[in-house]
């Protein structure tokens, strides 16, 4: 009988050369049929702080569980939870993010889930980072190679909000290899409440 999943984490090790970096490299594309409607994305790794204008982004962790547990209840995954934990700190006034999708190798994409704690959006004023948990159901063969893109824009199917706007899509490192261990393997997720994030997490400017 399958069950919960063990930890993925780069977080504070070696394996991310380079990370917290504030302003990685920008990567846009903006095909010249496509005009000004084209979103600008920003892709990166976890453990990378992203700058995306209006917010600098860090996933500062990445685990994958088949149960959430909070404070009043506990919820199963029909496939398996990718549990992401980002910290957002606003840059040009208090902003709000809404959109937040893991997307497959197939092009599949799964929409975070509001159970045990687990948040579908963020609010964060500048000069303070905020630290927020998403949660993603996703079956076994969207593991690898998968991606989440968080941005300030509302989620939508054809992501109308986040038109003429910067996104972040971050590769959540999962290889193929690793596919099988993390499916057998068990763990259950306790989701922390969202909140402000210590400096250490890029919580105070200055």
């Amino acid at each position: 009988m399958r069950h919960g999943r063990r930890r993925i984490t780069w977080k504070g090790t070696a394996l991310v050369v380079g990370a917290v970096t504030a302003g990685c490299a920008l990567v846009t594309y903006l095909p010249q049929d496509a005009g000004v409607d084209t979103p600008f994305i920003v892709e990166g790794e976890v453990g990378e702080t992203l700058d995306l204008t209006y917010a600098k982004l860090t996933v500062t962790e990445v685990r994958v569980a088949d149960t959430l547990t909070g404070l009043s209840e506990a919820a199963a995954a029909g496939g398996t939870f990718v549990v992401v934990d980002a910290t957002w700190r606003a840059t040009q006034g208090q902003t709000s993010f809404g959109g937040a999708e893991v997307t497959d190798r197939q092009g599949r994409r799964f929409w975070p889930t509001n159970q045990a704690g687990c948040s579908t959006s963020a609010s964060a004023q500048p000069g303070y980072a905020w630290r927020t948990t998403y949660c993603f159901d996703v079956p076994r063969d969207a593991l690898a190679g998968a991606t989440v893109r968080l941005a300030r824009g509302g989620q939508s199917e054809d992501h109308a909000g986040q038109r003429r706007d910067a996104v972040a899509v971050i590769d959540l490192g999962i290889t193929p290899s690793e596919v099988d261990t993390l499916w057998e393997a068990e763990e259950t997720v306790s989701p922390e409440a969202p909140g402000y994030a210590p400096a250490s997490a890029g919580g105070s400017e200055g």
